[in-house]
């Protein structure tokens, strides 16, 4: 994992100790994050058609955004900036950013490369880390770096399970 730890610790004792002696409950999962972009529709069919991310919840025209299902428990947002700031809970706005990666089913991984070139994207290929752990990236229409990946292990070397999925509400 690349991160600053002490010498001698290995990634899964970070991992259980949230990286603070005497450790903190770690969260268990990314809940949502949300992406500001350019041009709504075209974020929304870059995600819905060419990753084929389902579509969870509309916002109306008054605050503009469209959250998309990453699996059963976790959400992708996409909204304008006047949907932000001062609207947005918290300031709602951040700064750069550099990557964010989605997990693909196992085995599933050239057949969403396919699917992107087949919609215009261009794809960076040939990326592993480690014995069955395969990405590829993209840009989405706002150059957010998208990551694919399939993943055998994880970060602390234990094998990689499969999660439960969604079905597709179209």
């Amino acid at each position: 994992m690349a991160t600053a730890r002490p010498s001698g610790v290995t990634p899964g004792e970070v991992m259980k100790t949230n990286g603070v002696a005497g450790g903190t409950p770690p969260a268990i999962g990314l809940f949502e994050m949300v992406l500001e972009v350019a041009d709504l529709a075209a974020s929304e069919r870059f995600y819905v058609e060419a990753l084929g991310l389902p579509v969870a919840d509309r916002w109306g025209d008054d605050r503009p955004a469209v959250w998309l299902a990453i699996g059963r428990e976790a959400f992708l947002g996409l909204w304008p900036r006047q949907t932000g700031g001062e609207r947005a809970i918290h300031g709602g706005r951040g700064g750069a950013h550099v990557h964010f990666a989605l997990r693909v089913p196992a085995g599933t991984l050239a057949a969403a490369h396919a699917r992107l070139v087949a919609h215009g994207v261009a794809v960076e290929a040939g990326w592993e880390f480690g014995p069955g752990n395969h990405a590829i990236y993209c840009d989405d229409p706002d150059g957010n770096v998208v990551e694919l990946t399939e993943r055998a292990t994880l970060w602390d070397g234990t094998p990689a399970t499969e999660p439960a999925t969604v079905a597709d509400p179209r």
